[in-house]
């Protein structure tokens, strides 16, 4: 066994001498302190594998710094007590203590339950790095994922593009621009990375309408427009059941990015907080960057006039939170 430099907190000199020697010849290298603040002090300048503390000590009682060292992974704490009580005992070992021993005690059991407590200060550290290894393998797979998933929601888009004429360049600022609104709105970066990485599949249900309706220069007609209303329930069957976060999630908003604010929009007619947020900020992200970007049947808007839009729409077509978010990210007046 190689050796540790321990800490031994005890007030009487006698017991300080007595267990220093034992674990000097035991192949250790032991420190002592009388109180719990001169330890403070110690632990403060010096690395301790182990700490060997007595409970009843003048002042602050050692029950006081095994709660500090909790926070200290690398230290392993033995409490040290004259009383043989149960319930100390157990709330020692709450606390955190990997060994507990009651005076008076010989030179094996002390060396004893040091080397046992090493050990599975030890163990608690392989334990820890394999968690770590764990999670970073699990980090890693997930980078994986979303630059996989990423790739396909790219692959998806260039579909789009040759059958509707779209650009990818269009989804793709729609999914930026929901991430602004999602942290404009102060949800959580989590949601909002989702957010941009869904929302550029908001309209892949229009991979199942004729190109004949998606390129039309004129205006739809009523059966037109119904077919084409469909692309928001096909969007919805093409991505939703898998169970994987980011796919439900892009369902969500291919599904509800056509509801409105007063419950007059399509599929399902939801009206108000009804509507999934991600829909409601999907739709104003959507609605603004396609009047500024030209169309077969007219031109781009300017950057004014869609803003001006939408806040006419505010609290009819659109939420006006999302509304507002949007203004604070152009920097506009607020209402």
């Amino acid at each position: 066994m190689s050796g540790e430099q321990i800490l031994c907190v005890d007030d009487d000199p006698a017991v300080r001498k007595l267990i220093e020697r034992v674990l000097d010849d035991g192949g250790h290298r032991c420190m002592t302190a009388a109180d719990v603040e001169e330890a403070r002090q110690m632990l403060a300048s010096n690395d301790y594998g182990v700490v060997l503390c007595d409970i009843g000590l003048p002042g602050e009682s050692g029950l006081d710094l095994l709660a500090e060292l909790a926070h200290r992974p690398a230290v392993a704490t033995v409490m040290v007590t004259g009383r043989d009580d149960p319930d100390t005992a157990d709330l020692a070992l709450e606390l955190g203590a990997y060994g507990y021993l009651t005076k008076p005690f010989g030179p094996n059991e002390l060396l004893i339950n040091v080397a046992g407590a090493i050990r599975r200060r030890r163990l608690d550290d392989a334990r820890a790095a394999q968690l770590e290894r764990a999670y970073a393998s699990v980090a890693a797979s997930e980078a994986e994922l979303r630059r996989a998933y990423a790739e396909t929601v790219a692959r998806l888009n260039r579909a789009m593009e040759f059958h509707d004429g779209e650009t990818g360049e269009h989804v793709e600022r729609v999914g930026e621009s929901a991430h602004a609104l999602a942290r404009e709105l102060g949800l959580d970066d989590v949601f909002a990375q989702r957010l941009r990485l869904a929302s550029p599949l908001h309209d892949i249900g229009k991979i199942a309408m004729g190109e004949a309706i998606l390129r039309k220069p004129g205006p739809l007609t009523d059966a037109e427009r119904r077919a084409v209303e469909r692309h928001t329930e096909v969007g919805h069957e093409l991505l939703g059941g898998s169970g994987n976060e980011l796919l439900e999630l892009a369902a969500t908003v291919a599904l509800t990015h056509h509801e409105r604010w007063d419950g007059t929009g399509y599929p399902r007619g939801l009206a108000g907080e009804e509507i999934p947020l991600a829909g409601r900020i999907v739709a104003v992200a959507d609605v603004f960057d396609a009047l500024t970007s030209h169309r077969p049947y007219r031109a781009a808007w300017s950057a004014a006039d869609a803003y001006d839009h939408i806040v006419r729409e505010s609290g009819r077509t659109f939420d006006p939170a999302v509304v507002a978010a949007l203004g604070r990210l152009r920097g506009e007046p607020a209402a």
